[in-house]
């Protein structure tokens, strides 16, 4: 998800406890009904604070905790790292909810704390992204990123009309939901050999970064026909770039995750088409198959949540409006 990066690691637990989400709450009744009897608490660790997707996911997750009888808070770092995440995870723990869902970044990075969360006793749900040790968390909600990867292709493919050449604007290597996306992407256009694929970029998950590079491979690649923006951060990047070359049109733009500067840009034409996933639904999941793991009861390894395509065309249709991401609750 769509997703930043880098930040200090000394930031003091006081700061972190204070870096909750905009939609962040505590739905504090004691469990009943289909939440049992026990009260339980649950942690959301972002994947980073104030992104749309995340956001949204929170607030699926807030929602169904406060229906279940759940206590719910939900915390984020600054920016899309393991270095900003890593703190903010080791003082969730401290705290020892009874269960944390989290979108760990960078796999092996986070493995670590959530090995020493659940040596706890603490149970643990993968949401969007997952950690190099799958064994760790009780189950995993995500949409299919190969296959966003593969759809974005597709739709790029046909934007151009089969033809040209196309970048990869990059997250930064080692986040799997990124990762697998491009790996999507690039495997597709195999499929299709009158379009070139260009050597990746990568933003770091920073905007400005992504604008910088998408514009340096434009001015080196004048007959760039189209570019693949991982998520949020590097659509919003590639968007003021090529405005900025007055290239809107000209260079076709497919991109993943909303924000409202996306919404902005597809209305303009700036960006053609946006793969759209479901994050409420990944946040109500989670929820329930944390409460079911506390209560005993079977959990589900894996749950695969689906995808849109939003366009400037169907933006505005109830079908495809309901999964544009939140900036609050």
């Amino acid at each position: 998800m769509p997703v930043k990066r880098s930040a200090a690691l000394a930031v003091s637990l006081t700061a972190l406890v204070a870096l909750t989400a905009g939609c962040s709450g505590s739905g504090s009744t004691a469990a009943g009904g289909s939440g049992g009897s026990k009260h339980y608490k649950m942690v959301y660790v972002q994947g980073m604070a104030g992104n749309p997707f995340f956001t949204s996911l929170t607030c699926g997750a807030q929602a169904e905790a406060k229906a279940r009888g759940v206590s719910f808070d939900a915390q984020g770092g600054k920016d899309y790292s393991p270095e900003s995440q890593t703190p903010v995870l080791n003082a969730v723990i401290a705290q020892h909810p009874d269960a944390i869902l989290i979108s760990p970044m960078a796999g092996e990075a986070m493995v670590p704390a959530l090995t020493q969360a659940k040596a706890q006793g603490i149970k643990l749900v993968f949401a969007d992204s997952k950690a190099a040790d799958d064994s760790l968390a009780v189950s995993e909600i995500a949409s299919d990123n190969h296959a966003g990867g593969v759809l974005a292709a597709k739709t790029l493919a046909t934007e151009i009309g089969g033809k040209g050449k196309v970048l990869v604007m990059g997250a930064k290597p080692g986040i799997s939901t990124t990762d697998a996306r491009q790996q999507g992407f690039v495997e597709e256009m195999r499929n299709h050999p009158g379009i070139t694929v260009l050597d990746p970029q990568y933003s770091e998950s920073q905007p400005a970064t992504a604008t910088a590079k998408f514009s340096a491979v434009l001015a080196a690649n004048s007959d760039l026909a189209g570019v693949f923006a991982v998520s949020t951060q590097e659509v919003e990047g590639v968007a003021t770039g090529v405005q900025s070359a007055g290239a809107t049109g000209r260079v076709k733009v497919v991109g993943f995750d909303t924000s409202a500067p996306i919404m902005d840009d597809v209305s303009k034409g700036v960006v053609q088409d946006v793969v759209v996933q479901e994050p409420l639904q990944i946040g109500k999941d989670a929820v329930d198959q944390a409460l079911a793991a506390l209560q005993g009861k079977a959990t589900t390894t894996s749950i695969a949540t689906p995808y849109v395509v939003l366009t400037k065309a169907n933006m505005a249709t109830p079908e495809i409006a309901k999964y544009v991401y939140k900036s609050s609750c």
